[in-house]
C-alpha cells in the first residue's frame, strides 16, 4: 500500500538521509517516489544546487 504524497512545489524541506543530509531546500517538482529540490547551497557559479530526493529521505519544515 502506498502513502499519499502531500508535498507540493514551494514546500521547504530538511534532508534526513543521503549525501545532502542536514541541508535545507525548496521542492520544485513532485514525482511518484521522489521530489526535485533546489538546495540552499550554491554551485561555484552562484546558481543553486539541484538534486532529486526520495520522499522517505526528507521532512517538510515550516
Amino acid at each position: 500500500m502506498s502513502e499519499e504524497i502531500t508535498t507540493q512545489p514551494g514546500d521547504m524541506i530538511k534532508i534526513t538521509a543521503g549525501d545532502f543530509k542536514g541541508e535545507k531546500g525548496k521542492i520544485i517538482g513532485v514525482y511518484n517516489n521522489s521530489s526535485s529540490v533546489e538546495l540552499d547551497i550554491k554551485e561555484a557559479d552562484d546558481k543553486p544546487r539541484k538534486t532529486v530526493i526520495a520522499h522517505k529521505n526528507y521532512k517538510v519544515i515550516k
